[in-house]
């Protein structure tokens, strides 16, 4: 290899290692916050974390390596651009495409390497992962079975537990087992105590409940009633998946088609058992494994010549511009996969089109830099040189006209003044001048990182979701309402993270130019130099404590709602949290109802269960229908059953009749909201709710108090920045970048610990939310004791 070749491939692999870092970084940090509700609640091991984040790890890495590539090859070439070093090679007569050479080996290596994991390192890791998540779902079941919480995890049963001795989660004092939605056939069962298991394959869940009684009745004719009485009785729950499931699982979705090598694809993509949608989709993924990999090759070509017209546009730039080609490609890849499976185009033209058209785009854009052309066609080359150009010029002259006649304006209205008094301006005045351009150089870094974080985590959501999008036929309408209001989330979830970044490469950016040293000559200190800095970061705290108060309540609750219609999931119902099945104030009896209509006041095949204080039935009520009337529900056509020691007492009513039971419709009218969707004191009314009805909530507290404290941490993030940024100088933005992401992992993982241990009871709520911004903003004033100012 030529001394040269060596010179490009050294000048490209750092960047390649930071924008590798970078995207990886960015599109864990997705998984993580999605994971991170199911390792809180099923009390994973750090072990069982570490293994899910290997698993999941090949299929973050196969998309990173073509992105990495694409942006290093931008830097690189912009670097050699903007410092003349390209111009001395071209003078010395060398072709870009002579150029293109060191480029194509480093694209073909990584071809290769992403051609491997694809092929051999992804199926099986896949696989793995569907199996460990398997296995921690079943194993972690009886964690999730709480007192005085309806437990609907699995399908078709809703499970009742009313008390467990302290420190014995596994054991249940109290058990009431039903239909989660009411069905003519009646088949309840109460038993005094109970337990659960996990089968020795870990694929079966099984209640064991001790002196049962199961009560069967057919709705429409309860005149006959069997009641079946057993000193231990053992029930079969299906968790999430059990081996039919999987099956099931692995008949219907194109996930596990992603789980499968390349001889097995072979065998789907040609056996008749297999639908022709399975079959589509097996060579759709079969050209996958090769399409996407070859993006390398693609990416380097294509990005040669945009990196070369980047010689102006510094490291930012060519950051941009990798965002908004990624997204273009992803976009046709995931049109492409809808298409071949719909039977619309041909799998391998779907898999390597977008390929195909960034290759002849490529090309072209490398021919016309390599004649020294402008990048664009002739004929809009000049409409941009001449006519467009034009129109920027008078644009600009307009403004200055504007501008100076206001200048005039109050140069008038001074004159006109009787009494002029000047005061002299204080230096330390905010803002000033420097503090206004630092301040806009700030929000300018601000949205970029922004802009580019969140399309990457739109792109990574995109990739999961495309199974269901396809397979529901939802419309590009849902998308895209779907992902406008989830980039709101997104942006409050990762503002921390945008603001340190923001913070440590705006200050590496003056201190690149000697700003910062020139400000320090002038005698202005460091400490007054962050001002801006903080104010914005202050500004953008405030900006998200706002956001999550008044806006993201709404936009959760939408999100949520097209997230089921991307699902398959139409909800025409009002649920309560418990959904159809609610406990009555007291805690005595347990309401279920088929519908509830929150506009007439009105409940369909109502039923209410009545437990004595060794929770035994003793009592059961019936009514086809409950209308709020004059402050009490009247009750019409149904019955009652009173159950004593030996023998039970049955009383139908065909007219209406007033019922015992208080409960108003608002207790009824609330819907199924997540804390996300709830404003601070929503969700700090529903917590009092909870606590009198003796609910103990400790995540709930940690999420009211996060809905407060998160978006502080912000502002602490631009303090803990301020002495990094300081004593980075001048060794630049890519640098300070990598010190942002290194900061942004020991941030998640001191909140993840604190979070989890105020969800789990053993830290006060106000400690665990706030001890990590308490910790950061003490460790950056420490740091600035060292900071020569």
């Amino acid at each position: 290899m030529r001394r040269l070749d060596r010179y490009l491939v050294s000048e490209t692999l750092g960047p390649l290692a930071l924008g590798f870092t970078v995207y990886t970084f960015i599109m864990l940090i997705r998984f993580l916050f999605r994971s991170a509700d199911m390792v809180i609640r099923r009390g994973l091991s750090f072990t069982s974390v570490l293994e899910l984040v290997a698993y999941h790890l090949p299929s973050i890495l196969v998309l990173t390596i073509p992105m990495a590539l694409l942006f290093a090859i931008l830097i690189a070439i912009g670097r050699l651009a903007s410092d003349g070093e390209l111009v001395a090679m071209r003078a010395t007569g060398m072709s870009l495409f002579a150029l293109y050479r060191p480029i194509l080996i480093l694209s073909l290596v990584l071809f290769l390497g992403n051609v491997g994991l694809m092929t051999e390192i992804l199926p099986r890791a896949n696989s793995a992962y569907e199996s460990k998540f398997i296995e921690i779902t079943a194993q972690t079941a009886s964690r999730q079975v709480e007192p005085r919480v309806f437990y609907e995890e699995w399908p078709g049963i809703v499970l009742y537990v009313f008390d467990t001795p302290p420190g014995e989660a596994r054991r249940w004092q109290g058990v009431f087992l039903a239909p989660s939605v009411p069905e003519s056939e009646s088949m309840v069962t109460v038993a005094e105590r109970g337990g659960l298991r996990v089968d020795d394959a870990g694929e079966q869940v099984q209640l064991t409940l001790v002196d049962a009684s199961t009560h069967k009745v057919n709705l429409d004719s309860p005149e006959s009633y069997e009641i079946f009485r057993n000193d231990r009785q053992t029930v079969t729950v299906t968790e999430r998946f059990s081996t039919e499931q999987r099956e099931r699982f692995r008949a219907k979705s194109s996930r596990t088609v992603r789980s499968l090598t390349i001889p097995e694809l072979l065998e789907w993509k040609d056996d008749p058992d297999r639908s022709p949608e399975l079959q589509r989709l097996a060579r759709v993924e079969i050209h996958k494994k090769f399409s996407i990999p070859a993006a390398c090759l693609v990416f380097g070509l294509f990005a040669v010549p945009l990196g070369f017209n980047n010689r102006q546009g510094g490291r930012s730039s060519g950051f941009a511009m990798s965002i908004v080609v990624i997204l273009v490609y992803y976009i046709f890849i995931s049109n492409g996969e809808d298409a071949a499976r719909m039977g619309r185009l041909q799998p391998w033209l779907a898999m390597w089109l977008p390929n195909l058209v960034f290759t002849v785009l490529g090309a072209f854009l490398l021919a016309q830099r390599n004649r020294d052309k402008s990048l664009l066609l002739s004929r809009l080359d000049r409409w941009v040189r001449t006519v467009l150009a034009s129109k920027l010029r008078r644009f600009k002259e307009r403004r200055r006209k504007r501008r100076e006649e206001r200048r005039e304006a109050r140069m008038e209205r001074r004159e006109e003044a009787q009494v002029l008094v000047r005061i002299p301006r204080p230096t330390l005045r905010f803002p000033n001048l420097v503090d206004r351009y630092v301040l806009r150089l700030f929000f300018r870094v601000f949205i970029l990182v922004t802009v580019s974080g969140s399309i990457l985590y739109i792109v990574a959501d995109l990739t999961d979701n495309v199974d269901d999008i396809l397979e529901h036929g939802v419309s590009a309408g849902v998308i895209l309402r779907y992902y406008l209001f989830l980039s709101l989330q997104i942006f409050f979830e990762i503002a921390p993270i945008f603001v340190l970044v923001t913070t440590l490469l705006t200050f590496t950016l003056l201190s690149r130019t000697n700003e910062i040293v020139a400000c320090k000559a002038l005698g202005v200190s460091l400490f007054r130099i962050a001002v801006p800095a903080l104010v914005g970061a202050l500004l953008i705290a405030l900006g998200s404590a706002l956001l999550q108060s008044e806006v993201l309540p709404a936009t959760n609750a939408e999100v949520a709602r097209l997230k089921d219609r991307m699902e398959g999931q139409e909800i025409s119902r009002t649920y309560r949290v418990d959904r159809q099945w609610i406990f009555g104030k007291n805690g005595e009896y347990i309401f279920n109802y088929l519908f509830f209509d929150p506009v007439r006041l009105r409940m369909k095949d109502l039923q209410v269960y009545q437990f004595d204080e060794e929770h035994r039935l003793e009592r059961r009520l019936f009514a086809e229908q409950a209308q709020w009337v004059d402050g009490r529900w009247v009750l019409d056509h149904g019955w009652v059953r009173t159950f004593g020691p030996r023998s039970s007492r049955f009383e139908p009513f065909e007219e209406p009749r007033y019922s015992p039971y208080t409960e108003p419709p608002d207790y009824f009218m609330s819907d199924v909201r997540r804390p996300e969707q709830m404003s601070y004191g929503e969700l700090r009314r529903y917590i009092d709710e909870l606590e009198r009805r003796g609910q103990k909530v400790p995540e709930l507290q940690v999420e009211l108090q996060n809905k407060v404290a998160f978006p502080a941490i912000s502002f602490v993030m631009a303090l803990v920045a301020l002495p990094f940024a300081f004593r980075i100088g001048r060794k630049g933005a890519l640098y300070g970048l990598g010190m942002s992401l290194i900061l942004g992992m020991i941030l998640l993982g001191v909140f993840a610990f604190f979070t989890t241990l105020g969800e789990t009871g053993a830290l006060p709520p106000v400690a665990a939310v706030w001890s990590p911004a308490l910790i950061f903003a003490t460790f950056s004033i420490y740091l600035f004791l060292g900071v020569r100012t």
